[in-house]
């Protein structure tokens, strides 16, 4: 009886120290993104794999015909990572604006490159979001270029 109290004990003291991490990403290699993937949102691993917030990279992307350098953002500590935490912000300012890239569609894949619709937003220098000023806007990119495709996930 005794032994079967201090089990009871131990089992219960276990499963409330068992916690359970929380993820909406499903993380993809460049070489398996296929057809399947059009139309929904994705997110961009550029250069070298970000896992863990671990080698954060920077990406130029061009933008009403003008460059502009972005920094990954990564919300990700290993165990929780959200998709709506991803996304890329200009390191520079423009007119006192930061533009940032929430999302991505996939639209189309090709042998060498993703197309994708942008959702661009900007944010004033009180980090304020400028809901007039966001806008889609077509691109693509080098699949050489990406490292990682990260999509959101459906069973949540």
């Amino acid at each position: 009886m005794r032994t079967l109290q201090v089990l009871t004990l131990l089992l219960s003291i276990w499963s409330r120290s068992y916690g359970q991490d929380g993820s909406d990403i499903r993380y993809f290699k460049v070489s398996a993104v296929d057809t399947t993937l059009i139309g929904q949102y994705v997110q961009f691993d550029f250069f070298r794999r970000s896992f863990g917030a671990q080698s954060i990279d920077t990406v130029i992307i061009n933008i009403d015909n003008r460059p502009i350098r972005f920094v990954e953002r990564r919300n990700d500590n290993g165990y929780n990572n959200w998709f709506f935490e991803q996304y890329l912000q200009s390191v520079d300012t423009t007119n006192g604006q930061t533009t940032r890239i929430s999302k991505f569609r996939l639209d189309y894949i090709s042998l060498k490159s993703f197309q994708v619709t942008m959702y661009v937003d900007f944010y004033d220098t009180n980090h304020n979001f400028i809901a007039d000023k966001s806008r889609q806007v077509r691109y693509w990119f080098d699949k050489k270029d990406v490292a990682e495709v990260l999509v959101k996930s459906k069973q949540l």
